[in-house]
């Protein structure tokens, strides 16, 4: 319960996500409020370490990401998280800044992912996460997995430097949901994008591409980019992964002069 996504090797094989629609106007006040979550988090050394990120695009909103290794640690870590008076006081105060909220489960799919070692060890130094929502038409899951088969392969022929882990929700949006998971250090990455898709779309051949667009329009029903921005601030990592970039984790305060 103690690693998964934020100190293994690998992603865990379970995630908690939860939702934060912000109020229009309370973005900084919610930012403050969830910092003092996390450093409540820090002083209780609680066993569960979460990625907060902060919507960049769409409408306000902030995600929690919380990595676990099966679905029986969530209710080992909700159940410690009800002993700890301060964290439903501080829940109870962070109501004020978002007007709503969703909670899901999802499962890591390994099948479905590219160079989720490089994603894992990438992501101290990340700054930002393209977060990928698919809805699949019903009772086409391995449909997908033969659509996301042939995008692998083509994805090593190209050698793209893109890491993408992919889990599977199973509780909290309507089935056949998918989010694909792209952290980028910087920016570059969406002006990347175009000749990474045309990669590609070589790698497939023409014959190739024409089959994979095809079967990706009989079997996906629609898919919603967002761009999250990671937040230190809003976020529990542990002391290993915050070594891999301790001036983003762990800034030091600025000097103040006698």
């Amino acid at each position: 319960m103690a690693c998964g996504l934020l100190c293994a090797q690998y992603p865990p094989k379970v995630l908690r996500i939860t939702r934060e629609d912000i109020k229009e106007g309370k973005t900084v006040l919610h930012e403050q409020s969830e910092a003092k979550f996390s450093q409540a988090m820090a002083r209780h050394k609680f066993p569960v370490y979460y990625l907060g990120l902060d919507g960049m695009t769409g409408t306000p909103q902030a995600l929690f990401m919380e990595s676990y290794e099966s679905f029986a640690s969530i209710s080992d870590a909700i159940a410690l998280e009800d002993k700890v008076a301060e964290f439903g006081t501080l829940s109870t105060l962070d109501s004020e800044y978002h007007s709503g909220s969703r909670v899901w489960f999802a499962v890591y799919r390994p099948d479905l992912s590219f160079h989720s070692a490089e994603f894992v060890a990438g992501l101290p130094k990340a700054r930002y996460m393209n977060v990928i929502t698919v809805q699949i038409h019903f009772e086409h899951d391995l449909e997908f997995a033969e659509i996301a088969k042939t995008a692998i392969e083509a994805a090593e022929k190209a050698k793209s430097d893109q890491p993408v882990a992919v889990y599977q929700v199973v509780s909290g949006m309507p089935a056949g949901t998918y989010m694909l998971l792209e952290p980028a250090a910087s920016l570059n990455a969406l002006d990347d994008a175009p000749a990474r898709s045309r990669a590609l779309t070589q790698a497939m051949g023409e014959s190739g591409s024409r089959k994979f667009l095809k079967n990706a329009g009989e079997v996906i029903a629609g898919e919603e980019p967002l761009l999250f921005a990671i937040n230190p601030k809003t976020s529990y990592v542990s002391k290993e992964f915050a070594a891999g970039d301790p001036e983003f984790w762990t800034p030091k305060p600025p000097h103040k002069k006698p």
